[in-house]
């Protein structure tokens, strides 16, 4: 984390230390990785999501809507729905930690959230 000395002078004087992540928060498969393209398998499998925080709040979201399966997909680059908006294909958790994505799916999630005003 890159902050600016007026910044590091704020936080001491607010007595406030950054937060480092803590490693429950992400799979340990995500931790130390790269995302470096593999030119050994042009076909790329889906994956299932591995347990995280993050994964539970996904999988808690998609009880709200129509959606009845998430899958992973290395390749991917943006969140998708495939088989009549019941099926949820997303970039790997490591990617999904980026801002843009996150709310690209939150959003893609809420429009589909079922109305149990009925």
């Amino acid at each position: 984390m890159n902050i600016s000395a007026s910044q590091s002078q704020l936080l001491r004087q607010l007595n406030i230390r950054p937060l480092q992540p803590r490693a429950g928060f992400f799979p340990e498969a995500l931790i130390n990785t790269q995302c470096a393209p593999d030119n050994s398998n042009d076909m790329v499998a889906l994956q299932q999501p591995p347990n995280s925080l993050l994964t539970d709040d996904i999988k808690r979201m998609l009880t709200l809507t129509t959606i009845t399966d998430w899958q992973l997909d290395p390749t991917a680059s943006v969140c998708s729905l495939t088989n009549n908006n019941t099926s949820l294909i997303t970039p790997a958790l490591a990617l999904l930690q980026q801002a843009a994505l996150k709310k690209q799916l939150w959003i893609l999630l809420q429009s589909l959230q079922v109305d149990d005003a009925d």
